[in-house]
């Protein structure tokens, strides 16, 4: 006889075929019905899925609950968090996965404790620093559902789970057979005879252990009424022993058990369940705009917050919150993964666009207030450095000015690299004091120009222009198409991009588009029987050529099919228009690939291949604080072992290299996050459109429809919005090096990739080019500030994962260094803001250390005194 522990729960997906409004409604009954039988059985308790977002909704038409809720948070019978929403697992960055375990911690505490476990049942996979960020917010544990293989990654259900080093180790629980083992829990034969036994049976035989969770819930489904009631006429019935139970304390039992065995690597094999392996190119307007959100969250709004904290302005963490919470909101599993319906999509995009303004209306309130307060004139430049050490390179500013006539004289290094003429106005009114008047506006330029700094670490300086009698140096166009620096040549020529790097090494063809149908959904790509993929031609090629930059544009419109009966049956043709631009900076070891790709065609994948000429037969990805080494191909009758396709398009955060002893490729991308290694080559997947949510039995995934759309009762759901019809734009640098993979060099080429400016200037002609210039207003308090600033300067060994201002104390921020590598760093306190700081975890509980050495693989977090 074995043990069930029975968990009553909920999985309340916030937003998926149904909007987030929809939920709202169902909600608004059945969190009261919970509320209500916890409070008419005592020994009753329920867990409500494990994400804050919902609750907040809840008591925002409920405020007057909000005692009730805290009551029986405290008497042990509701359990929430820890999380603000169910995140996923592999498309999130690894401090969006933080800052929802940060903020869900943050805002529980309004209602009282919160569940102590990194609880996420129905995340499509899971990254292998998942014990790392869990570890990172105080959790020694996790439950989750997808992805494991019982009997090749482990033999248990029950088990340790370590990090990619060995600092971080969490006890696992695996529900094999999903959060809705036990749903419904009636007290009849066929419940106990064809679910509920079935099911212990099955976890005892992994397990071998005399105790069991089975999870007792399904999507939007309420408590379980007179829940003692059924589960005592149970227990006459079946051939165990079924009680009420907590996660917390089944999972006191599995840590108490002897000899558990350990786990290191990712979650992502398809074996009891579908992790959806090339979900990571479905709908990539949101995993674009998602990835862009997080850079300009973590690289420009948290540390210009802390430095705006130093300069005496201030601005709520609860707006900084509130702006993530935004992002967080479309970070949830079906929500980034984007296995969503059209009107939720749309929300999601809302939310992100509301998300966006928000960040670019804190920077413009910080940059103007200090610009103000050093009265700066017009001919001077506010540049910040949110980087914690010492800048010296070349930035990109704007500059608005009459004329392109001027000079740095303190930077001479500076040229145009584009520029925009602003035709004068008449019969525009000025207000004066004297009264209103109309006179002529005139004319201006706006220009961006790169320039060589030297700027101050967490900080800014002030540089000025004057006008002159020579134009700064700006692009030129010529006729040959190639460009060159130090590293690479790069040519176009008989409609292929050729590669030749500084060593010898020559690729003749280092770049192609690649389009092929798509007969998946939104779910997974799917390829379509008889089809034929198509190399994307480019037609026309213009070099643009500076001592400083230089600049291969290539565009090309290429009539393809439209449809996919058009495919198969040559029908309708449609245009897919692509803008590509290569660019190589004069000290670079980047070549930076900027695309523009106007979409007109549907059902289709659109992917660039990039042949690195690098021989191997394994990949390197990026993920939180390190780099995981994946085998390429797909195993030989998959069909009977997987419920999917184990097809080798794998996640990415920012990276992937292939590399042996002698040489090795590497590609950064902004928001790209699925890539395939084909031999030589790497295939990253921009576009995977589609018309339907989910479909039946696709090539790489037979049987059933995901998303319930072939369940009885329900309807397959067109998806015309996943067909990405318009323009989409796309971001990836290539660096190819003589050596093998270094996890550091690599990293510190991601932060140049993502690097950021930020430029200010008081200018009187557009005070549109920031919204909010027109209505932040002069205050007679006056801040003090002085032209230069430098909070902190860190040696540049120090990899920065994060900085941003404390949750908690006012006066003080918070830095991340974070140590991809094997082998552990030691920080020197010396160099740590005059070593008044102290050593937390994320959630800012202090931890006790004689010396800040970082784990391999891994990352440290400070509190420093401003």
């Amino acid at each position: 006889m074995v043990k069930a522990h029975i968990v009553n729960h909920t999985h309340w997906d916030r937003e998926w075929y149904f909007t987030s409004a929809d939920a709202l409604v169902l909600s608004e009954q059945l969190f009261t019905e919970v509320i209500e039988e916890l409070q008419k059985h005592p020994e009753a308790n329920f867990v409500l899925d494990g994400q804050l977002s919902i609750l907040d909704d809840y008591v925002a038409l409920y405020p007057e609950k909000l005692a009730d809720i805290q009551q029986l948070i405290a008497d042990k019978q509701l359990f929430i968090g820890p999380w603000f929403t169910q995140t996923d697992a592999f498309f999130a960055h690894g401090e969006s996965i933080l800052r929802n375990a940060m903020i869900g911690i943050f805002d529980s505490k309004k209602y009282g404790d919160y569940m102590k476990i990194g609880y996420l049942p129905d995340t499509f996979g899971f990254n292998a620093q998942m014990p790392t960020l869990l570890a990172h917010v105080g959790f020694d544990n996790i439950i989750f559902w997808r992805g494991i293989h019982l009997g090749e990654q482990v033999q248990s259900t029950y088990f340790k789970w370590n990090g990619l080093g060995d600092a971080a180790q969490i006890y696992a629980i695996n529900m094999p057979q999903g959060y809705g083992t036990g749903m419904l829990l009636e007290p009849t034969s066929a419940y106990v005879d064809g679910r509920l036994d079935p099911a212990i049976d099955f976890i005892a035989k992994y397990s071998q252990t005399k105790e069991v969770l089975i999870p007792s819930g399904n999507d939007q489904l309420n408590i379980i009424f007179n829940f003692a009631d059924k589960l005592a006429e149970i227990n006459k019935m079946g051939r165990h022993s079924y009680e009420l139970s907590t996660y917390q304390d089944f999972m006191e039992y599995v840590k108490a058990l002897p000899d558990l065995e350990t786990f290191r690597g990712e979650f992502r094999s398809p074996v009891l369940a579908r992790v959806h392996k090339t979900i990571g190119s479905s709908r990539m307007n949101i995993k674009l705009k998602s990835a862009e959100l997080e850079q300009k969250l973590l690289n420009r709004i948290e540390p210009l917050l802390v430095i705006a904290k130093a300069s005496g302005i201030h601005i709520s963490e609860r707006l900084l919150m509130h702006t993530w919470k935004k992002l967080l909101e479309g970070q949830a599993h079906d929500s980034l993964a984007g296995c969503v319906s059209d009107p939720v999509a749309e929300d999601i995009l809302h939310r992100m666009k509301e998300a966006d303004e928000l960040c670019d209306s804190i920077e413009n309130t910080i940059v103007k207030k200090i610009a103000d307060d050093l009265s700066l004139t017009s001919n001077e430049i506010l540049i910040f450095n949110t980087e914690l050490s010492t800048f010296a390179g070349y930035k990109e500013i704007q500059v608005v000015t009459k004329n392109k006539q001027i000079h740095f004289p303190e930077y001479p290094d500076a040229m145009i690299i584009h520029e925009q003429y602003i035709s004068a106005r008449d019969n525009v009114l000025e207000e004066t004091p004297a009264g209103n008047r109309f006179i002529e506006e005139p004319g201006y330029y706006v220009l961006q120009v790169k320039i060589k700094v030297e700027l101050p670490g967490l900080g800014y300086r002030v540089i000025s222009f004057e006008e002159t009698e020579l134009d700064l140096e700006s692009m030129m166009q010529h006729t040959t198409a190639e460009i060159s620096n130090a590293h690479y040549k790069i040519t176009f020529q008989n409609g292929t991009i050729a590669l030749e790097t500084a060593s010898g090494e020559k690729q003749t063809s280092f770049i192609r588009l690649e389009d092929s149908a798509n007969a998946g959904d939104t779910y997974d790509y799917s390829p379509l029987a008889g089809d034929i993929a198509r190399t994307f031609t480019f037609t026309k090629a213009i070099a643009e050529r500076s001592s400083k930059l230089e600049r291969l544009i290539l565009t090309g419109k290429n009539r393809l099919p439209f449809d996919l009966d058009d495919r198969v049956q040559a029908g309708k043709q449609g245009d897919l228009a692509v803008k590509m631009v290569l660019e190589l900076g004069v000290e670079s070891e980047l070549l930076t690939c900027e695309l523009e790709v106007d979409n007109q065609i549907k059902s289709h994948r659109l992917r660039i291949l990039v042949d690195t000429g690098v021989q191997t037969a394994t990949n390197i990805a990026s993920l939180p604080y390190g780099y995981i080494e994946r085998k390429s191909g797909v195993p030989a009758n998959w069909q009977e072992t997987y419920s999917e396709m184990p097809i080798d398009i794998e996640p990415l955060e920012q990276s992937v290299t292939l590399t042996n002893e002698m040489k090795s490729c590497t590609i950064f991308t902004r928001g790209i996050k699925e890539y395939q290694q084909i031999e030589d080559k790497l295939a990253l997947t921009l576009l995977a459109t589609t018309g339907q949510l989910g479909k039946p039995d696709i090539a790489y995934r037979p049987g059933r429809a995901s998303g319930d759309t072939t369940k009885k009762g329900h309807v397959l759901i067109a998806t015309e919005g996943a067909q990405l019809i318009g323009k989409h734009k796309f971001s990836l640098a290539i660096y190819l090096g003589a050596e093998a993979f270094e996890a550091t060099k690599t990293a510190r080429r991601t932060k140049e990739f993502n690097q950021t400016t930020i430029a200010y200037q008081s200018q009187a002609f557009n005070h549109f080019l920031h919204r909010l210039d027109n209505k932040i207003q002069k205050t007679e308090r006056r801040l003090g500030v002085a032209r230069t600033m430098e909070l902190l300067n860190l040696p540049k060994d120090y990899l920065i994962s994060a900085c941003y201002p404390s949750y908690y104390e006012a006066d003080k921020y918070i830095i991340r260094i974070e140590n991809p590598t094997s082998t552990p760093q030691k920080i020197e306190s010396a160099h740590i803001g005059n070593g008044s700081f102290e050593l937390i975890n994320a959630v800012e509980e202090i931890i006790l250390a004689k010396e800040i050495v970082i784990p391999a693989y891994d990352a440290v977090t400070l509190r420093i005194l401003l």
